[in-house]
C-alpha cells in the first residue's frame, strides 16, 4: 500500500520491520518483487525487492547461525535436478492439499498471474524442496502458510484484472465456488443437508438446561456450548486435562457453575476430547467433590462447582 500510494516516509520503515521480523521474510519481500516486476512501472524496484531480500535471508540465516547457542534445528538437503525439484512441490498429500485450497480460495484466479505463481512457488519452495526435515511444515493449516495470502491477493486481483472483459470469468468463478462449497463442506453445502435443520433430542436437552442456570452466575462449559452463554458477564471454557494417570476438568476464573453434554459419540470439535477421557474427567470431578450435580435434563448436565 505505501508503495503505491507513494508514501515513501512509511514505506521505508515498514520495509525494515518486515525484514527484521524473521529470517525468510526476505523470501518474502523477494516474492512481492516477483509479483511486482510484471507492472512496467514498478520494474526496477521489483528487482532491487527480488536481490535484496535473497541476500537478506542469507545474511540473518547466516548471523542467526553464528550467534544461536544450538545453530539451526533443519538443514535444507537441496537437489540440482529441474525435475526432481518440480516433483517435490507435489510428491505429498500435504503438499497437494496447501496448493488445492490456497488456489481454489482464491477461484483459481492466481493462476492467471504469473507473478504470483512465481512467487508462490518461491515461498512454498523454502519448504517444499527442502527435505524431509521440513515436513512439519508442509500442512495446509500451520502459520507456514499465512503469507501466502498476500501473494493470492495480490495475483487474485491481477487475474481479474486480466480477464474483467470476459463474460465467462463470472459463469468460472460462480462453477469454483459452487464447487468448492460442496467439495470443502463449506455453510451452503451443510444448509443444503437434511440433517443440518433436524432438532435432535440432545439439542432440546441442552436448550432446557441452559435456561436454568441462574441468570448472573458465572458459568463454565465446553467448547460447543459456550457460544449459548456467551451473553454473561463471566463465561469459561472448560476442557479435559490429564495429571498424572487422571483427566479432570480446567477452566479458568472461578465459576460457580459448569455445564456440561455428558451424551455419548461427541465430536473433537465439541469437547476437545476423546469422550472417554471427557467422561473420566467428569466422573473425577464428582468423585473427588470438586462438583455436585444440580440437575439434568437428558444427558445435559449442571453442576455446582465446589
Amino acid at each position: 500500500y505505501f508503495l503505491e500510494s507513494n508514501q515513501k516516509k512509511l514505506f521505508g520503515p515498514t520495509l525494515i520491520l518486515l525484514l527484521l521480523t524473521q529470517e525468510n521474510m526476505g523470501i518474502a519481500l523477494a516474492c512481492l518483487g516477483l509479483i511486482y516486476f510484471w507492472q512496467k512501472k514498478y520494474r526496477l524496484i521489483a528487482v532491487k525487492f527480488i536481490a535484496g531480500g535473497l541476500l537478506w535471508s542469507l545474511l540473518a540465516s547466516h548471523l542467526i547461525n553464528h550467534f544461536a547457542s544450538s545453530g539451526f534445528q533443519y538443514w535444507p538437503q537441496i537437489t540440482f535436478s529441474p525435475i526432481k525439484i518440480l516433483t517435490d512441490f507435489f510428491n505429498a498429500e500435504e503438499k497437494r492439499l496447501v496448493w488445492l485450497y490456497s488456489l481454489s480460495w482464491f477461484g483459481l484466479l492466481p493462476l492467471f498471474s504469473p507473478g504470483a505463481m512465481w512467487a508462490v512457488f518461491l515461498d512454498l519452495g523454502q519448504y517444499f524442496v527442502t527435505g524431509p526435515g521440513f515436513s512439519r511444515m508442509w500442512s495446509p493449516f500451520t502459520h507456514h502458510r499465512a503469507i501466502l495470502g498476500v501473494f493470492l491477493v495480490l495475483g487474485a486481483m491481477e487475474g481479474l484484472k486480466l480477464l474483467k472483459k470476459q463474460k465467462i470469468v463470472t459463469i468460472g468463478l460462480i462453477m469454483v465456488a459452487l464447487g468448492c462449497q460442496y467439495f470443502f463442506h463449506f455453510p451452503l453445502n451443510k444448509l443444503a443437508k437434511q440433517a443440518y435443520w433436524q432438532q435432535e433430542p440432545w439439542m432440546v436437552d441442552n436448550q432446557a438446561l441452559l435456561k436454568m442456570v441462574p441468570p448472573d452466575a458465572s458459568v463454565a462449559s465446553q467448547q460447543n456450548l459456550v457460544p449459548h452463554l456467551s451473553h454473561r458477564r463471566e463465561i469459561y471454557l472448560a476442557w479435559p486435562r490429564q495429571i498424572g494417570n487422571d483427566w479432570w476438568l480446567a477452566f479458568g476464573g472461578q465459576p460457580e457453575y459448569l455445564v456440561v453434554d455428558r451424551r455419548p459419540g461427541q465430536w473433537l470439535t465439541q469437547i476437545l476430547e476423546t469422550n472417554e477421557n471427557f467422561q473420566a474427567a467428569i466422573e473425577n470431578m464428582e468423585k473427588s467433590g470438586k462438583i455436585t450435580l444440580k440437575t439434568n435434563r437428558g444427558d445435559a448436565c449442571l453442576y455446582r462447582i465446589n
